[in-house]
Protein backbone atom coordinates (compact mmCIF):
# COMPACT_ATOMS: atom_id res chain seq x y z
CA UNK A 1 0.00 0.00 0.00
CA UNK A 2 1.24 3.40 -1.32
CA UNK A 3 2.66 5.31 1.58
CA UNK A 4 3.36 9.20 2.35
CA UNK A 5 6.74 13.33 2.88
CA UNK A 6 10.12 24.49 1.36
CA UNK A 7 12.13 28.52 2.31
CA UNK A 8 13.60 31.01 -0.02
CA UNK A 9 16.85 30.95 -2.08
CA UNK A 10 18.17 33.93 -3.13
CA UNK A 11 19.68 34.65 -7.02
CA UNK A 12 23.00 33.42 -7.98
CA UNK A 13 25.11 36.26 -7.24
CA UNK A 14 27.95 35.17 -10.45
CA UNK A 15 26.42 37.88 -13.51
CA UNK A 16 28.91 35.81 -15.79
CA UNK A 17 28.52 32.16 -17.28
CA UNK A 18 29.24 29.19 -14.97
CA UNK A 19 32.05 28.78 -13.15
CA UNK A 20 34.65 26.10 -12.73
CA UNK A 21 33.79 23.61 -9.78
CA UNK A 22 36.79 25.21 -8.09
CA UNK A 23 36.24 28.65 -8.43
CA UNK A 24 32.86 27.71 -7.68
CA UNK A 25 33.41 26.09 -4.02
CA UNK A 26 35.95 29.52 -3.95
CA UNK A 27 32.88 31.76 -4.58
CA UNK A 28 30.76 29.83 -2.34
CA UNK A 29 33.28 29.91 0.80
CA UNK A 30 33.54 33.85 0.36
CA UNK A 31 29.84 34.40 0.26
CA UNK A 32 28.70 32.31 2.97
CA UNK A 33 31.80 33.58 5.01
CA UNK A 34 30.43 36.95 4.38
CA UNK A 35 26.88 35.80 6.26
CA UNK A 36 29.16 34.96 9.10
CA UNK A 37 32.40 35.78 10.43
CA UNK A 38 32.66 38.73 8.25
CA UNK A 39 30.16 39.85 9.55
CA UNK A 40 30.45 39.55 13.14
CA UNK A 41 33.61 41.18 12.75
CA UNK A 42 31.69 44.12 10.89
CA UNK A 43 29.21 43.59 14.03
CA UNK A 44 32.13 44.06 16.31
CA UNK A 45 33.79 46.92 14.29
CA UNK A 46 30.52 48.71 14.28
CA UNK A 47 29.70 48.46 18.05
CA UNK A 48 32.92 49.59 19.00
CA UNK A 49 32.73 52.39 16.53
CA UNK A 50 29.42 53.32 17.97
CA UNK A 51 30.34 52.86 21.73
CA UNK A 52 33.36 55.11 20.95
CA UNK A 53 31.40 58.16 19.59
CA UNK A 54 28.15 57.61 21.58
CA UNK A 55 30.77 57.87 24.66
CA UNK A 56 33.06 60.79 23.39
CA UNK A 57 29.63 63.20 21.80
CA UNK A 58 26.75 61.71 23.71
CA UNK A 59 24.88 62.21 27.09
CA UNK A 60 24.80 58.71 29.19
CA UNK A 61 21.32 59.52 29.63
CA UNK A 62 20.77 58.57 25.98
CA UNK A 63 22.51 55.30 25.98
CA UNK A 64 20.32 51.95 25.24
CA UNK A 65 21.98 50.59 27.97
CA UNK A 66 21.73 53.26 30.30
CA UNK A 67 18.35 54.19 29.93
CA UNK A 68 17.50 49.85 30.48
CA UNK A 69 16.10 49.76 26.32
CA UNK A 70 15.72 46.16 25.52
CA UNK A 71 16.98 44.86 21.90
CA UNK A 72 14.02 44.75 19.75
CA UNK A 73 12.88 40.72 18.29
CA UNK A 74 14.45 41.35 15.31
CA UNK A 75 17.69 42.49 16.58
CA UNK A 76 17.56 39.21 18.69
CA UNK A 77 16.89 37.36 15.44
CA UNK A 78 19.34 38.65 13.76
CA UNK A 79 21.91 38.61 16.16
CA UNK A 80 20.89 34.89 15.76
CA UNK A 81 21.08 33.93 12.34
CA UNK A 82 25.01 35.25 12.96
CA UNK A 83 25.87 33.59 15.51
CA UNK A 84 24.22 30.26 14.63
CA UNK A 85 25.22 30.44 10.81
CA UNK A 86 28.95 30.66 12.07
CA UNK A 87 28.90 27.63 14.24
CA UNK A 88 27.52 25.17 11.40
CA UNK A 89 30.18 27.30 8.76
CA UNK A 90 32.79 26.41 11.32
CA UNK A 91 32.10 22.67 11.92
CA UNK A 92 32.01 22.53 7.91
CA UNK A 93 35.62 24.56 7.16
CA UNK A 94 36.80 22.75 10.56
CA UNK A 95 35.96 19.01 8.59
CA UNK A 96 36.77 19.51 5.04
CA UNK A 97 33.15 19.99 4.16
CA UNK A 98 31.85 22.09 1.46
CA UNK A 99 30.01 25.08 1.93
CA UNK A 100 26.25 25.65 0.60
CA UNK A 101 25.79 27.96 -2.54
CA UNK A 102 23.12 28.21 -5.50
CA UNK A 103 25.86 27.41 -8.43
CA UNK A 104 25.63 24.33 -10.52
CA UNK A 105 28.10 22.19 -8.47
CA UNK A 106 27.15 23.11 -5.01
CA UNK A 107 26.15 20.21 -3.09
CA UNK A 108 22.10 19.27 -3.64
CA UNK A 109 21.74 18.27 0.22
CA UNK A 110 23.12 19.62 3.55
CA UNK A 111 25.52 17.42 5.10
CA UNK A 112 24.51 15.30 8.29
CA UNK A 113 25.81 16.87 10.80
CA UNK A 114 26.12 16.41 15.38
CA UNK A 115 23.25 17.27 17.16
CA UNK A 116 24.38 20.75 18.31
CA UNK A 117 25.33 21.90 15.16
CA UNK A 118 22.19 20.17 12.89
CA UNK A 119 20.48 22.14 15.99
CA UNK A 120 22.47 25.77 15.03
CA UNK A 121 21.38 25.25 11.63
CA UNK A 122 17.71 24.84 12.67
CA UNK A 123 18.12 27.98 14.77
CA UNK A 124 18.87 29.71 11.71
CA UNK A 125 15.99 28.50 9.45
CA UNK A 126 13.55 29.31 12.38
CA UNK A 127 15.04 32.61 13.03
CA UNK A 128 14.87 33.60 9.15
CA UNK A 129 11.71 32.61 8.64
CA UNK A 130 10.47 34.83 12.03
CA UNK A 131 12.12 38.10 10.99
CA UNK A 132 10.72 37.82 7.51
CA UNK A 133 7.33 37.94 8.76
CA UNK A 134 8.16 40.78 11.49
CA UNK A 135 9.92 42.87 8.77
CA UNK A 136 7.54 42.32 6.55
CA UNK A 137 4.38 43.05 8.48
CA UNK A 138 0.97 41.48 9.28
CA UNK A 139 -0.60 42.43 5.87
CA UNK A 140 2.21 42.05 3.75
CA UNK A 141 2.88 38.69 5.02
CA UNK A 142 -0.48 37.55 4.53
CA UNK A 143 -0.75 39.22 1.36
CA UNK A 144 1.85 37.56 -0.42
CA UNK A 145 1.47 34.34 1.37
CA UNK A 146 -1.69 33.34 -0.69
CA UNK A 147 0.29 33.59 -3.57
CA UNK A 148 2.80 30.87 -2.41
CA UNK A 149 0.76 28.80 -5.26
CA UNK A 150 2.94 30.43 -8.45
CA UNK A 151 5.08 28.52 -6.79
CA UNK A 152 3.55 25.36 -7.55
CA UNK A 153 2.25 26.52 -10.67
CA UNK A 154 6.13 27.15 -12.15
CA UNK A 155 7.66 24.04 -10.83
CA UNK A 156 4.19 22.48 -12.26
CA UNK A 157 5.49 23.81 -16.34
CA UNK A 158 9.10 22.90 -15.60
CA UNK A 159 8.42 19.17 -14.06
CA UNK A 160 5.62 18.70 -16.95
CA UNK A 161 8.35 19.67 -19.76
CA UNK A 162 10.99 18.13 -18.83
CA UNK A 163 12.77 21.59 -18.58
CA UNK A 164 15.18 20.76 -16.31
CA UNK A 165 16.42 17.76 -18.37
CA UNK A 166 16.75 20.32 -21.70
CA UNK A 167 18.80 22.65 -19.93
CA UNK A 168 22.82 21.58 -20.50
CA UNK A 169 24.41 20.64 -16.74
CA UNK A 170 27.56 23.17 -18.16
CA UNK A 171 26.90 26.36 -19.55
CA UNK A 172 23.48 27.56 -20.86
CA UNK A 173 21.05 27.66 -23.45
CA UNK A 174 19.34 30.50 -25.29
CA UNK A 175 15.55 30.86 -24.57
CA UNK A 176 15.17 30.43 -28.37
CA UNK A 177 16.63 26.95 -28.61
CA UNK A 178 14.90 25.48 -25.39
CA UNK A 179 11.46 26.87 -26.64
CA UNK A 180 12.08 24.96 -30.12
CA UNK A 181 12.32 22.09 -27.63
CA UNK A 182 9.06 22.68 -26.29
CA UNK A 183 5.28 23.66 -27.23
CA UNK A 184 5.68 26.78 -25.52
CA UNK A 185 6.76 29.64 -27.12
CA UNK A 186 9.68 31.93 -26.16
CA UNK A 187 7.40 34.48 -23.87
CA UNK A 188 5.68 31.72 -21.71
CA UNK A 189 8.72 29.47 -21.14
CA UNK A 190 10.67 33.08 -20.10
CA UNK A 191 8.38 33.80 -17.72
CA UNK A 192 7.97 30.54 -15.85
CA UNK A 193 11.57 29.88 -15.62
CA UNK A 194 12.16 33.88 -14.81
CA UNK A 195 9.39 33.25 -11.83
CA UNK A 196 11.17 30.18 -10.69
CA UNK A 197 14.96 31.96 -10.62
CA UNK A 198 13.25 34.31 -7.94
CA UNK A 199 13.85 30.70 -5.64
CA UNK A 200 16.64 29.98 -7.21
CA UNK A 201 15.54 27.62 -9.22
CA UNK A 202 17.20 27.95 -12.81
CA UNK A 203 19.19 31.25 -13.53
CA UNK A 204 19.80 33.41 -16.05
CA UNK A 205 23.59 34.65 -16.46
CA UNK A 206 23.69 36.21 -19.69
CA UNK A 207 20.35 38.08 -20.93
CA UNK A 208 18.39 35.58 -22.63
CA UNK A 209 20.19 32.30 -21.82
CA UNK A 210 19.05 29.88 -18.84
CA UNK A 211 21.80 27.91 -16.98
CA UNK A 212 21.08 25.45 -13.86
CA UNK A 213 21.63 26.77 -10.58
CA UNK A 214 22.24 23.37 -7.78
CA UNK A 215 18.26 23.43 -7.06
CA UNK A 216 17.25 22.39 -10.91
CA UNK A 217 20.49 20.74 -11.01
CA UNK A 218 18.94 18.56 -8.62
CA UNK A 219 15.62 18.03 -10.38
CA UNK A 220 17.80 17.11 -13.31
CA UNK A 221 19.67 14.59 -11.42
CA UNK A 222 17.90 13.21 -9.35
CA UNK A 223 14.36 10.98 -10.23
CA UNK A 224 12.99 10.46 -7.02
CA UNK A 225 12.71 14.42 -6.72
CA UNK A 226 11.15 15.08 -10.34
CA UNK A 227 8.60 12.14 -9.01
CA UNK A 228 7.90 14.35 -5.68
CA UNK A 229 7.81 17.04 -8.16
CA UNK A 230 5.33 15.66 -10.66
CA UNK A 231 2.84 14.03 -7.32
CA UNK A 232 2.85 16.85 -6.19
CA UNK A 233 2.27 19.48 -8.89
CA UNK A 234 -0.16 17.19 -10.62
CA UNK A 235 -1.93 14.73 -8.13
CA UNK A 236 -1.95 16.88 -5.43
CA UNK A 237 -1.92 20.48 -6.52
CA UNK A 238 -5.14 20.13 -8.19
CA UNK A 239 -6.69 18.34 -5.50
CA UNK A 240 -6.37 20.85 -3.26
CA UNK A 241 -7.86 23.26 -5.24
CA UNK A 242 -11.12 21.51 -4.69
CA UNK A 243 -11.35 20.41 -0.87
CA UNK A 244 -13.33 23.38 -0.31
CA UNK A 245 -16.03 21.90 -2.45
CA UNK A 246 -15.61 18.44 -0.71
CA UNK A 247 -15.72 19.83 2.79
CA UNK A 248 -19.52 21.80 1.65
CA UNK A 249 -20.61 18.94 0.23
CA UNK A 250 -19.55 16.55 2.49
CA UNK A 251 -18.90 18.08 5.90
CA UNK A 252 -18.03 15.05 7.71
CA UNK A 253 -15.37 14.52 5.50
CA UNK A 254 -14.15 10.61 6.61
CA UNK A 255 -14.92 9.21 3.24
CA UNK A 256 -12.41 7.94 1.03
CA UNK A 257 -14.45 8.65 -2.52
CA UNK A 258 -15.77 12.38 -1.02
CA UNK A 259 -12.22 14.08 -1.01
CA UNK A 260 -10.33 17.06 -2.99
CA UNK A 261 -8.91 14.78 -5.18
CA UNK A 262 -12.29 13.14 -6.19
CA UNK A 263 -14.15 16.20 -7.13
CA UNK A 264 -10.50 17.11 -9.00
CA UNK A 265 -10.52 13.95 -10.94
CA UNK A 266 -14.24 13.41 -11.36
CA UNK A 267 -14.73 10.47 -9.35
CA UNK A 268 -16.66 11.14 -6.50
CA UNK A 269 -18.26 8.40 -4.76
CA UNK A 270 -16.63 6.12 -7.38
CA UNK A 271 -13.35 4.96 -6.06
CA UNK A 272 -10.50 6.08 -3.66
CA UNK A 273 -7.35 7.99 -5.04
CA UNK A 274 -5.38 4.23 -4.44
CA UNK A 275 -7.75 2.81 -7.32
CA UNK A 276 -7.26 5.30 -9.50
CA UNK A 277 -3.57 5.12 -9.11
CA UNK A 278 -3.95 1.10 -9.64
CA UNK A 279 -5.45 1.74 -12.99
CA UNK A 280 -2.31 4.02 -14.13
CA UNK A 281 1.07 2.65 -14.22
CA UNK A 282 2.48 5.79 -15.16
CA UNK A 283 0.88 7.86 -12.19
CA UNK A 284 1.27 4.83 -9.66
CA UNK A 285 4.86 4.36 -10.19
CA UNK A 286 5.78 8.39 -9.92
CA UNK A 287 4.11 8.45 -6.56
CA UNK A 288 6.05 5.36 -5.83
CA UNK A 289 9.07 7.23 -6.53
CA UNK A 290 7.92 10.30 -4.66
CA UNK A 291 7.21 8.48 -1.73
CA UNK A 292 10.87 7.13 -1.87
CA UNK A 293 11.91 10.50 -2.37
CA UNK A 294 10.07 11.61 1.11
CA UNK A 295 11.32 8.44 2.96
CA UNK A 296 15.23 9.43 2.02
CA UNK A 297 14.56 12.75 3.13
CA UNK A 298 15.83 14.74 6.58
CA UNK A 299 13.76 13.22 9.82
CA UNK A 300 12.19 10.26 7.49
CA UNK A 301 14.88 7.92 7.13
CA UNK A 302 14.52 4.37 8.15
CA UNK A 303 17.33 4.39 9.86
CA UNK A 304 16.18 6.43 12.48
CA UNK A 305 13.68 3.46 13.21
CA UNK A 306 16.45 0.66 13.14
CA UNK A 307 19.43 2.45 15.01
CA UNK A 308 17.48 3.24 18.38
CA UNK A 309 13.77 4.08 17.02
CA UNK A 310 12.53 1.09 18.37
CA UNK A 311 14.37 -2.14 20.43
CA UNK A 312 13.32 -4.90 18.47
CA UNK A 313 16.03 -7.62 20.82
CA UNK A 314 13.52 -9.13 22.84
CA UNK A 315 11.80 -10.21 19.63
CA UNK A 316 14.99 -11.68 17.90
CA UNK A 317 16.34 -13.37 20.97
CA UNK A 318 13.44 -15.59 20.28
CA UNK A 319 12.92 -16.02 16.86
CA UNK A 320 9.88 -13.80 16.64
CA UNK A 321 8.09 -13.03 13.34
CA UNK A 322 7.24 -9.31 12.31
CA UNK A 323 4.39 -8.30 9.81
CA UNK A 324 4.99 -5.29 7.93
CA UNK A 325 1.06 -4.73 6.81
CA UNK A 326 1.34 -1.99 4.06
CA UNK A 327 4.92 -2.49 3.59
CA UNK A 328 5.30 -2.43 -0.23
CA UNK A 329 8.62 -4.03 -1.33
CA UNK A 330 9.97 -4.66 2.37
CA UNK A 331 12.31 -1.78 2.65
CA UNK A 332 12.03 -1.71 6.29
CA UNK A 333 12.26 -5.16 6.97
CA UNK A 334 15.72 -5.58 4.80
CA UNK A 335 17.01 -2.91 6.89
CA UNK A 336 15.82 -4.34 10.46
CA UNK A 337 17.21 -7.87 8.81
CA UNK A 338 20.22 -6.63 8.81
CA UNK A 339 20.71 -5.70 12.24
CA UNK A 340 18.59 -8.12 13.76
CA UNK A 341 19.70 -11.71 12.32
CA UNK A 342 17.10 -14.24 14.13
CA UNK A 343 13.90 -12.44 13.26
CA UNK A 344 11.41 -13.40 10.85
CA UNK A 345 9.69 -11.39 8.44
CA UNK A 346 6.05 -10.96 6.63
CA UNK A 347 5.50 -7.55 4.11
CA UNK A 348 2.17 -7.68 3.20
CA UNK A 349 1.02 -5.63 0.25
CA UNK A 350 -1.67 -5.78 -2.18
CA UNK A 351 -1.26 -8.52 -5.55
CA UNK A 352 0.10 -5.88 -7.72
CA UNK A 353 3.20 -4.45 -5.28
CA UNK A 354 4.32 -7.33 -4.01
CA UNK A 355 4.17 -9.09 -8.00
CA UNK A 356 6.48 -5.83 -8.59
CA UNK A 357 8.95 -6.60 -5.98
CA UNK A 358 12.45 -7.34 -6.48
CA UNK A 359 13.34 -11.04 -6.37
CA UNK A 360 15.37 -12.13 -4.61
CA UNK A 361 14.25 -9.18 -1.79
CA UNK A 362 17.75 -8.31 -1.09
CA UNK A 363 20.92 -9.47 -2.63
CA UNK A 364 22.26 -10.51 1.11
CA UNK A 365 21.06 -14.23 1.19
CA UNK A 366 20.90 -14.10 4.63
CA UNK A 367 18.24 -11.37 4.89
CA UNK A 368 15.93 -12.57 1.62
CA UNK A 369 15.19 -16.15 3.25
CA UNK A 370 13.92 -14.26 6.45
CA UNK A 371 11.67 -12.24 4.36
CA UNK A 372 8.09 -13.41 3.00
CA UNK A 373 6.33 -10.64 0.71
CA UNK A 374 2.45 -11.76 0.77
CA UNK A 375 -0.82 -10.36 -1.11
CA UNK A 376 -3.13 -9.01 2.20
CA UNK A 377 -5.61 -6.76 2.16
CA UNK A 378 -5.55 -4.93 5.29
CA UNK A 379 -9.29 -4.65 5.57
CA UNK A 380 -10.37 -7.74 5.56
CA UNK A 381 -8.95 -10.23 8.18
CA UNK A 382 -5.46 -10.72 9.18
CA UNK A 383 -4.64 -14.69 8.34
CA UNK A 384 -0.45 -14.56 9.97
CA UNK A 385 -1.77 -15.76 12.92
CA UNK A 386 0.53 -15.87 16.38
CA UNK A 387 3.13 -13.17 15.37
CA UNK A 388 5.22 -11.35 17.69
CA UNK A 389 4.81 -7.95 16.19
CA UNK A 390 2.53 -6.21 13.47
CA UNK A 391 4.17 -3.50 12.13
CA UNK A 392 2.24 -0.17 10.12
CA UNK A 393 4.36 2.59 8.38
CA UNK A 394 2.60 5.56 7.32
CA UNK A 395 -0.57 3.45 6.79
CA UNK A 396 -2.86 4.83 9.70
CA UNK A 397 -2.78 8.49 8.52
CA UNK A 398 -3.79 7.51 5.23
CA UNK A 399 -7.09 6.43 6.90
CA UNK A 400 -10.01 8.31 8.39
CA UNK A 401 -10.71 6.87 12.02
CA UNK A 402 -13.68 4.65 10.56
CA UNK A 403 -11.22 2.86 8.70
CA UNK A 404 -8.57 2.85 11.16
CA UNK A 405 -10.75 1.35 14.16
CA UNK A 406 -11.28 -1.22 11.07
CA UNK A 407 -7.83 -2.23 10.20
CA UNK A 408 -7.21 -2.62 13.67
CA UNK A 409 -10.10 -4.87 14.50
CA UNK A 410 -9.18 -7.24 11.78
CA UNK A 411 -6.02 -8.00 13.37
CA UNK A 412 -7.80 -9.43 16.46
CA UNK A 413 -8.50 -12.85 15.39
CA UNK A 414 -4.66 -12.88 14.48
CA UNK A 415 -2.97 -11.64 17.82
CA UNK A 416 -1.76 -14.09 20.56
CA UNK A 417 -1.33 -12.29 24.15
CA UNK A 418 1.54 -10.20 24.77
CA UNK A 419 1.66 -9.77 20.53
CA UNK A 420 2.73 -6.36 19.84
CA UNK A 421 1.12 -3.48 17.43
CA UNK A 422 3.38 -0.64 16.28
CA UNK A 423 2.52 2.26 14.08
CA UNK A 424 4.97 4.44 12.72
CA UNK A 425 3.44 7.27 11.66
CA UNK A 426 3.49 11.17 12.69
CA UNK A 427 2.33 11.39 16.60
CA UNK A 428 1.52 15.33 16.22
CA UNK A 429 2.41 17.37 19.79
CA UNK A 430 0.65 20.15 20.79
CA UNK A 431 0.55 23.34 18.72
CA UNK A 432 3.83 25.11 19.26
CA UNK A 433 5.80 22.59 20.50
CA UNK A 434 7.67 21.17 18.00
CA UNK A 435 10.78 23.39 16.03
CA UNK A 436 8.61 26.07 13.81
CA UNK A 437 10.26 23.67 10.25
CA UNK A 438 8.59 20.62 11.62
CA UNK A 439 5.54 21.94 12.82
CA UNK A 440 5.21 23.58 9.70
CA UNK A 441 5.62 20.29 7.89
CA UNK A 442 3.55 18.07 10.18
CA UNK A 443 0.71 20.54 9.45
CA UNK A 444 1.27 20.28 5.87
CA UNK A 445 1.40 16.43 5.94
CA UNK A 446 -2.03 16.83 7.78
CA UNK A 447 -3.80 18.90 5.24
CA UNK A 448 -1.91 16.82 2.29
CA UNK A 449 -4.10 14.10 4.16
CA UNK A 450 -7.39 15.93 4.54
CA UNK A 451 -6.79 16.54 0.50
CA UNK A 452 -6.71 12.96 -0.67
CA UNK A 453 -7.84 10.63 1.35
CA UNK A 454 -10.19 12.95 4.01
CA UNK A 455 -7.50 10.94 6.53
CA UNK A 456 -5.21 12.88 9.18
CA UNK A 457 -2.10 12.95 11.47
CA UNK A 458 -3.27 12.43 15.35
CA UNK A 459 -1.83 13.09 18.15
CA UNK A 460 -1.39 10.65 21.40
CA UNK A 461 -4.28 10.57 22.87
CA UNK A 462 -6.46 10.31 19.28
CA UNK A 463 -4.09 6.94 18.82
CA UNK A 464 -5.03 5.88 22.22
CA UNK A 465 -8.71 6.47 21.28
CA UNK A 466 -8.32 4.18 17.96
CA UNK A 467 -7.30 1.25 20.17
CA UNK A 468 -9.95 1.76 22.45
CA UNK A 469 -12.57 1.84 19.66
CA UNK A 470 -11.08 -0.92 18.22
CA UNK A 471 -11.09 -3.42 20.90
CA UNK A 472 -11.12 -3.32 24.78
CA UNK A 473 -8.16 -5.96 25.08
CA UNK A 474 -5.76 -3.53 23.48
CA UNK A 475 -3.60 -1.80 26.07
CA UNK A 476 -2.02 1.31 24.98
CA UNK A 477 1.51 1.57 26.01
CA UNK A 478 2.59 5.34 24.58
CA UNK A 479 4.85 7.22 22.07
CA UNK A 480 8.13 7.34 21.47
CA UNK A 481 10.17 9.67 19.62
CA UNK A 482 13.89 9.36 18.49
CA UNK A 483 15.94 12.90 18.52
CA UNK A 484 16.29 14.16 14.98
CA UNK A 485 13.43 12.15 13.34
CA UNK A 486 9.43 13.52 13.04
CA UNK A 487 8.06 9.98 13.01
CA UNK A 488 7.19 8.52 16.48
CA UNK A 489 6.35 4.73 17.33
CA UNK A 490 3.12 3.92 18.49
CA UNK A 491 2.54 1.13 20.74
CA UNK A 492 0.12 -0.94 22.06
CA UNK A 493 0.06 -4.94 23.31
CA UNK A 494 -2.61 -7.23 23.09
CA UNK A 495 -3.66 -8.19 26.29
CA UNK A 496 -7.66 -9.78 26.22
CA UNK A 497 -6.99 -11.58 29.94
CA UNK A 498 -7.18 -7.88 31.61
CA UNK A 499 -10.91 -7.51 30.05
CA UNK A 500 -13.09 -7.04 32.29
CA UNK A 501 -10.96 -7.34 35.35
CA UNK A 502 -9.82 -4.48 36.49
CA UNK A 503 -8.35 -3.20 33.25
CA UNK A 504 -6.94 0.06 34.31
CA UNK A 505 -5.47 -1.14 37.56
CA UNK A 506 -3.69 -3.86 35.92
CA UNK A 507 -2.12 -1.90 33.50
CA UNK A 508 -0.77 0.52 35.66
CA UNK A 509 0.67 -2.55 37.94
CA UNK A 510 1.95 -3.69 34.56
CA UNK A 511 3.64 -0.50 33.79
CA UNK A 512 5.52 -0.24 37.65
CA UNK A 513 6.70 -3.81 37.04
CA UNK A 514 8.05 -2.86 32.82
CA UNK A 515 9.83 0.34 34.82
CA UNK A 516 11.26 -1.72 37.49
CA UNK A 517 12.48 -3.79 35.14
CA UNK A 518 14.04 -0.68 33.30
CA UNK A 519 15.26 0.28 36.32
CA UNK A 520 17.27 -3.28 36.89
Amino acid sequence: MAKFKFSSLLHPSSSKPAQSADRTQKSNRQSFSALSSHSILKHQEASSSQASTTNATTPKSTDALETGRSPSRMAELATKIVTETAKVEEYMRDNGMELPGFEVHSPADFPSMPEEVQQSRLEVIHATSELQRLIQGPKQTMRWMIWNFLDSVSLQIIYSYGLALLVPKEGTISLEELASKTTLDRTNLARVLRYAMTSGVFCEPIPGHIGHTSASAALMEDKALADWIGFNSEDIFPSSAHVLKALRAYPEATSLVQTGFNFAFDTVNKEPMFVTFGKDPTRAKRMGGAMASLTGGEGYEVSHLVDGGYDFGDVDARGGTMVDIGGSHGFVCVDLAKKYSNMKFVVQDLPKTVESAPNPVSDDSQVAERIELQAHDFFTEQKVKDADVYFFRWIMHNYSTPYAVKILKNLVPALKPGAKILINDHCVRKPGSETPWDERLIRGMDMVMLTLLNAQERDEEEFKALFSAADDGYVFKGVTRKEGCRMSVVEAVWRPQLVGKGKEAAIEREGKADGDEDMA
